[in-house]
């Protein structure tokens, strides 16, 4: 599962996503929405008009620095509304679209230079310090995480194992780096994404999920507890959790392959979770859990 945690660790994780989702970042990582994704385009919020009307006053003043202040703030629906006036000629939105290019361009170019910094950090142990300062910091933006695969991308094309087996260890990285900051039930579902083996998912699901019935004693049997202690992720907050990854995957402008296995692999997380809940949660919980996630557990096989 690991083009899914890739995807949900830029979704959910990494800083920038809004003001780079709608925007292909480079021709190799550029590609058609996968239909899968359209499918879940109805959990998208809807187009902010006074933003869109702020952004276009502010590219009308020529003032470029505004437009960099709300990059990261424009919902997609937004950017969809500013693209459709600019493909009907109106200039304010052209300039939005121009200006909103330009930042992108300027992001890119800055996660560039922070992968060679890192690059040049030296041994691995010393460029793993560095990467979780990157992160601690906030620079391991989207746009930073976008170079690392496209430069992966390009690593494994020429047959580079060396430095596709180097790239490969940084994004690792960089994901359990986010993964450790994130809201408890977003690092959950980006630590399942990671896990391939199913039973062990099954294991971390019913360890966050299950309430706990009993205290473990290392060398003696467990202690019933009187009273059932909350779990570590309600069913409700990891509901949340699927459904605001699969929505942010929803208007994903890569490649149409990655977008679909992101979504089918939160899919399937989504129902393990279920079974979970099913088992160790009460009648209400699951059924609450289940409406919450029909959207997600509806969608069909592409």
């Amino acid at each position: 599962m690991a083009g899914g945690a890739w995807m949900v660790a830029l979704a959910l994780l990494a800083p920038g996503w809004t003001g780079l989702r709608a925007r292909a970042p480079s021709p190799r990582l550029r590609g058609a929405r996968s239909a899968a994704a359209t499918q879940m385009c109805a959990l998208p919020a809807r187009a902010d008009d006074e933003l869109v009307d702020a952004l276009m006053a502010a590219a009308r003043a020529g003032d470029v620095t505004a437009v960099d202040d709300a990059f990261d703030r424009v919902p997609h629906a937004s950017m969809v509304r500013v693209h459709e006036l600019a493909a009907q000629g109106v200039m304010d939105a052209v300039w939005v679209v121009r200006c909103m290019e330009d930042v992108m361009r300027s992001r890119m170019a800055d996660g560039a230079s922070k992968l060679r910094v890192l690059l040049e950090s030296g041994e691995i142990t010393r460029m793993d310090a560095a990467l979780s300062r990157l992160v601690r910091d906030g620079g391991a933006d989207t746009a930073f995480n976008l170079v690392l695969a496209s430069n992966l991308e390009h690593a494994r094309a020429a047959c580079d194992e060396t430095m596709a087996q180097l790239y490969t260890h940084l994004s690792t990285r960089v994901q359990e780096e986010l993964e450790k900051r994130a809201a408890p039930a977003v690092g959950l579902l980006h630590r399942l994404l990671r896990t391939p083996d199913a039973g062990l998912r099954e294991r971390v699901l019913v360890d966050f999920l299950a309430p706990k019935t009993s205290v473990a004693l290392p060398g003696a049997e467990p202690i019933a507890l009187a009273t059932p202690a909350p779990p570590k992720v309600t069913a409700a907050q990891f509901g949340d959790a699927v459904r605001g990854a699969v929505a942010a995957l929803a208007s994903v402008e890569l490649r149409g392959e990655t977008v679909a296995e992101s979504v089918e692999e939160c899919r399937a997380v989504a129902k393990q979770a279920r079974e979970v809940v099913a088992q160790h949660c009460t009648a209400d919980e699951l059924d609450a859990f289940s409406r919450q996630l029909a959207p997600v557990l509806s969608l069909i096989h592409i």
